[in-house]
């Protein structure tokens, strides 16, 4: 009995690791509600965004998924922990190489959640409270999990073979099933969440307050991709990734806005890939440099006045999970009516390249880190997904002035 009870307490702990691990998914794809929430309240204020928006918060472009987040992982991770708890009651002959099997898998996943805390400390230099609390359900499993594995004899890690071999194909099932509604099911409610979780009138006051505050840095926008009236009053200036889900979604946002106030607001895109084949501030390079072609592409569309289209393309192919590459911008190009000749030659000019890295110096000098990273009227807003309410009552606000 007392087993039986010890199995399905470890199962429990999983489960809060399951749904830690959702919030997180959410929170990659742009929720703020709970998971925001949560995530303050275990930590500094904005340690959340940072490390959410950083280039290692997920696997991006993966052909049908899209961006994939690294949460999606742990959500996988604590489901299957679960299901084996649950799963070593059906075959009680079984139960000690179940154990065994549970043990070194939870070892495994402290060490790469030792892994994630030290670029989180070291690299990107913020932790999310979220991830954190992740790490402590994982030593309590190792700590609960090890006292039971030290009176198993035979403790080789050879010995989970064959419990591994004889239920290949459920674990293997039970493995995909959690990939699949993780990713599924954090996009889907993160979208059903998004209108109603920024409505807050005490939020939208506080961040009208923290722009007020907030100093004027000015931005050059000489050069830089703009859609609007160049002339509008008001200009909201983005720096993004291509590759970037936040960014994806501050774009449809910023659509509305440029629609809803034609001839008032003006947006100019700077590039920020999150991807060091371009961008000296990332350390990590993808062998793809997906986001770079991305960028460029956009570029070299804007010399044929033509970035509208593409911008929007490169997006939507981000949105169905089709990776940035040469064919793909080229394809995309063409379809957007581009001189082909032209575009080929401007992607690989010196000029693009140079583009880019002003484009990152500049936002060197701005501490920028993540993306989106926005700036209205030369001041900045938190990064990530803005909330659309706070804009349009910022935009309101600021029409008064001008």
């Amino acid at each position: 009995m007392k087993k039986f009870q010890s199995n399905y307490v470890l199962a429990g702990i999983a489960g809060i690791g399951l749904i830690l691990s959702f919030f997180l998914i959410q929170k990659f794809f742009g929720g703020d509600g709970a998971a925001q929430a949560l995530c303050n309240a275990l930590s500094e204020t904005g340690s959340c965004d940072k490390v959410s928006e950083s280039s290692f918060s997920a696997i991006r472009n993966i052909p049908f998924f899209g961006d994939v987040p690294i949460a999606l992982f742990g959500f996988a991770f604590y489901g299957f922990l679960g299901f084996l708890f649950v799963w070593s009651e059906r075959d009680k002959n079984s139960e000690t190489d179940y154990l065994r099997f549970a043990f070194y898998m939870i070892a495994l996943g402290a060490v790469v959640d030792l892994a994630l805390l030290l670029v989180s400390v070291f690299v990107i230099k913020a932790i999310c409270g979220l991830c954190a609390a992740t790490y402590v359900v994982t030593l309590a499993l190792l700590a609960l999990t090890y006292s039971r594995f030290q009176e198993i004899k035979e403790k080789s890690p050879t010995k989970i073979l064959p419990v591994v071999s004889k239920d290949f194909l459920n674990f293997a099932i039970a493995i995909l099933a959690f990939l699949l509604v993780g990713q599924v099911f954090g996009k889907i409610t993160t979208s059903s969440l998004t209108a109603g979780e920024h409505s807050g009138a005490s939020q939208v006051s506080r961040a009208l307050a923290d722009y007020d505050a907030a100093p004027i840095t000015p931005i050059d926008i000489v050069g830089s991709s703009v859609e609007g009236d160049p002339k509008a009053p008001i200009t909201i200036v983005k720096f993004a990734d291509f590759n970037c889900g936040h960014c994806m979604h501050t774009s449809h946002i910023l659509r509305g806005i440029l629609r809803d106030y034609e001839g008032i607001v003006k947006v100019v895109y700077k590039n920020f890939p999150l991807d060091g084949n371009c961008n000296r501030l990332v350390q990590r390079s993808s062998p793809e440099a997906s986001s770079c072609v991305a960028a460029s592409a956009a570029i070299c569309a804007d010399k044929q006045n033509k970035f509208s289209v593409v911008y929007a393309g490169l997006y939507k192919d981000t949105e169905l999970g089709v990776m940035h590459t040469p064919a793909t911008v080229l394809k995309l190009a063409e379809s957007s009516g581009l001189n082909m000749n032209s575009f080929r030659s401007c992607l690989s000019s010196p000029s693009v390249r140079q583009q880019i890295s002003k484009e990152v110096d500049e936002a060197e000098k701005l501490n920028i880190r993540s993306t989106p990273s926005l700036y209205i009227n030369n001041k900045a807003i938190r990064s990530g997904t803005p909330d659309e309410q706070f804009l349009r009552e910022l935009i309101n606000k600021l029409m008064k002035k001008v």
